[in-house]
């Protein structure tokens, strides 16, 4: 795969998919403190986090066509879940509805606007986590109201959806690794005290998380999860070395976490 001149590789985009639908579905919003309970992901509407970091745009062309060199900007955003699916029958599944937030890094996308670039999470058996981003949510009435319409049928097995999609298989364990080539990624190592410098959270929570770690032909990541709180922290570089006008980089943290209980008791 090649990455355009000022614009971010498509496999690099989908990585960043990846990292926002990981994110977004561990978060929840309110008033409450966080949470870790039994459900790694609770999912849940209105669930949320806040997420600060620095990014490297590529350079990039402005209207007159002259060519304006990388910048580095610092970002805060947010990322929320709109809705929550279940099927009642059958084998355990779920889905949640969530803005593409992480996409605001490349292209000012915040707010009411991420809304346009949704990502669909879906949990089978509260372990395997697959998340569909939007380039792959056909338009029409087999969009995303569609595929929600999926999740709850029990006779649908979804397979066509979940080829190249699982982004987590629970439990994790350093060592472990999971899917195919340029889609699989590797539990690297633990990490202590992942939740220093937190808001939100209760300083009872489990403080260690685990490194994982994926590449390909754009670049690398590196993500920091802690079960029942979710991403808290996200490096990621891409082959181009620093100082070549199409290299890209982002090291950000998540800085506040609000947690809803999961309402899949109350969906049932």
């Amino acid at each position: 795969m090649r990455m355009r001149q000022g614009q971010p590789d498509a496999g690099l985009k989908a990585a960043w998919r990846l990292v926002a639908a990981i994110v977004t579905i561990v978060i929840a919003s309110g008033t409450m403190r966080a949470q870790q309970g039994t459900d790694p992901y609770p999912f849940a509407v209105g669930n949320y986090w806040i997420y600060r970091g620095y990014v490297t745009q590529p350079a990039t062309y402005d209207q007159e066509r002259r060519l304006l060199p990388p910048e580095t900007k610092e970002r805060t955003w947010r990322s929320e879940i709109t809705q929550v699916v279940y099927r009642k029958e059958g084998s355990e599944a779920r889905g949640a509805l969530l803005s593409r937030i992480c996409a605001a890094v490349f292209d000012n996308t915040v707010g009411p606007e991420s809304r346009k670039f949704p990502v669909i999470l879906i949990n089978v058996n509260s372990q395997r986590f697959y998340e569909i981003p939007d380039p792959a949510l056909p338009s029409g009435l087999s969009g995303v109201p569609g595929i929600l319409l999926r999740v709850q049928n029990p006779n649908d097995d979804l397979s066509d959806l979940f080829r190249d999609s699982l982004i987590l298989d629970l439990p994790l364990s350093p060592g472990k690794q999971w899917g195919a080539p340029f889609y699989s990624w590797t539990v690297t190592q633990l990490e202590k005290n992942a939740l220093i410098g937190l808001r939100g959270t209760d300083v009872s929570l489990n403080n260690e998380g685990l490194v994982l770690e994926t590449s390909d032909n754009t670049g690398t990541k590196r993500v920091t999860f802690v079960p029942g709180i979710g991403i808290t922290h996200v490096w990621e570089e891409s082959l181009f070395p620093r100082g070549d006008p199409n290299h890209m980089e982002l090291d950000a943290r998540l800085v506040e976490v609000h947690l809803n209980q999961t309402t899949e008791a109350v969906a049932r």
